[in-house]
């Protein structure tokens, strides 16, 4: 469409929808920021209850507490939580936490970290809003906000600790938007960044530009494509294997099917081609991964199937279909599905203006609803969803459990050595140094504290807790504390 003969904001559609023909609507101008605050609420209440709740975990929100730490003194990203002198650079590649730093200085928290995450998810609900209410009208356009802001995708971000991708959610908001009209500069200034997000955000890079050689936009779309395919080469053969321990990067088996990061089942080796051989077996195997996949078609009532801007998410979802790691096929409350839900969502908002001017009936009808379409499916799914617990009051009450939790944090001093269990680590990473329980590295600590009652995976299986907990007079230790199984011991001087 030719930029004059883009509908103004609030202008008359085609389907009748807006304010009076040639006269913007100040309301319809300020709704996507509107909605932005609104939902930023949500998303701080969601995240922040959580956390005063202890919800949240050292894998990951400590562990990005401690980097954002290190920066904010302006040295490497050591992080104990992940081993004695991890550069976490050494791990997931994402330079742009640096950023975070002097905030950080100004309120040492981890809570922070959950306001800013906040924050930039609801930012990207602005270009989304903006260009679902010039291209559909105020009611559809208001509909797509609603559904994209308590999407399945956004949820599981918000609910889930803080992640480096909460960065990428409004640049990949801004740069969708971008290439729906039909803007390739700006779609590339604003997709270059996420390179600096997360190591395998290259993939979608390198899929906004072949999108753009589809366009036949050669010379930005073959740039983009080898600075994708280029970043990603680089950080995992050169950058992480030299700041990471072992000297290489350990993700690589998370797709071939030969590593066990993140709960991966299986440990006995394998390659990507030998993945792509078993994939047609491992979709009968898992089921799961069909769930993920109709999730994604289904979010919009599979009308965003009809955009060939749903073809940017393609390379992201198929090496997460490949992988060995359920966490990758999880559509529950996960951080990975944050980043597709700006591309599925432009991709209903270009689907939907297509098939408006189709010269079929039937097509037109479908374009009438596949919006409300989709945001009652997204409204109907909501009670399996982590926001549902925002309307729950036992969501924001306490118990004696977690009053005890609280009292024996406390009595941990400032700036102690700690080794606590994966629900306290949180609490503690921004005041002291603290390193997981059971303290497998040996790593020096002065005091340990264990919620024997909740339990968690890492850095060992649960049913070696006890054992470790059990050690721990031998090891020098003795119990100041013990309130409804949460322990506190200290080092005996």
């Amino acid at each position: 469409m030719d930029q004059r003969e883009k509908p103004v904001l609030g202008e008359d559609v085609p389907s009748g929808e807006g304010a009076a023909a040639g006269r913007p609507s100040p309301l319809a101008h300020r709704l996507p920021y509107l909605f932005a605050a609104a939902l930023a609420v949500i998303y701080m209440a969601d995240s922040l209850v959580r956390h005063a709740h202890m919800r949240s975990t050292g894998y990951d929100l400590g562990i990005f507490e401690q980097a954002i730490r290190a920066y904010s003194r302006f040295e490497a990203p050591v992080v104990p939580l992940k081993g004695p002198g991890f550069n976490l650079l050494g791990d997931h590649f994402h330079p742009w936490l640096a950023a975070l730093g002097p905030l950080y200085r100004l309120w040492p928290d981890a809570r922070l970290l959950l306001v800013v995450q906040a924050l930039l998810i609801a930012v990207s609900v602005v270009p989304i809003g903006r260009v679902a209410l010039e291209r559909l009208g105020i009611r559809d356009g208001i509909a797509v906000m609603a559904a994209y802001g308590l999407s399945w995708g956004i949820q599981g971000a918000v609910s889930f600790d803080f992640h480096e991708i909460a960065l990428a959610v409004p640049l990949l908001a801004f740069a969708m938007v971008a290439l729906l009209e039909e803007r390739w500069n700006a779609a590339a200034y604003w997709t270059l960044p996420v390179l600096l997000v997360k190591e395998d955000m290259g993939l979608t890079v390198a899929a906004v530009g072949g999108y753009l050689l589809l366009k036949r936009r050669w010379r930005i779309g073959a740039a983009l494509v080898a600075a994708g395919v280029g970043a990603i080469a680089l950080v995992t053969l050169v950058i992480i294997p030299l700041l990471s321990p072992t000297g290489d990067y350990a993700y690589w088996g998370s797709v071939s099917g030969g590593g066990t990061q993140h709960g991966s089942p299986d440990g006995n080796g394998g390659s990507l081609l030998a993945s792509l051989a078993g994939l047609p077996a491992s979709m009968v195997e898992h089921p799961q991964k069909t769930v993920f996949l109709l999730t994604i078609g289904l979010t919009t009532a599979l009308a965003a199937l009809r955009s060939p801007i749903l073809l940017v998410a393609l390379p992201v979802v198929g090496y997460r279909v490949v992988s060995s790691m359920p966490l990758y096929w999880s559509t529950g409350r996960v951080h990975y599905n944050a980043v597709l839900m700006p591309i599925v969502f432009v991709a209903l908002v270009g689907a939907v203006v297509a098939m408006r001017a189709s010269p079929r009936r039937p097509v037109r009808w479908y374009a009438r609803a596949a919006v409300p379409l989709s945001l009652v499916i997204g409204l109907a799914t909501l009670p399996r969803y982590e926001f549902a617990e925002l309307v729950k009051p036992g969501f924001y009450g306490g118990n004696p459990h977690l009053t005890a939790a609280r009292g024996l944090v406390g009595m941990v001093p400032d700036d102690a050595r700690v080794a606590a269990t994966n629900f306290l680590v949180p609490q503690l990473t921004g005041r002291c140094e603290v390193v997981l329980f059971p303290n497998v590295e040996r790593m020096p600590v002065d005091w340990v504290l264990v919620d024997t009652k909740r339990p968690s995976v890492v850095p060992v299986p649960i049913d070696q807790i006890p054992g470790a907990v059990a050690a721990l007079p031998r090891e020098g230790f003795q119990k100041v504390a013990e309130r409804d199984g949460v322990m506190l011991w200290r080092k005996r001087t």
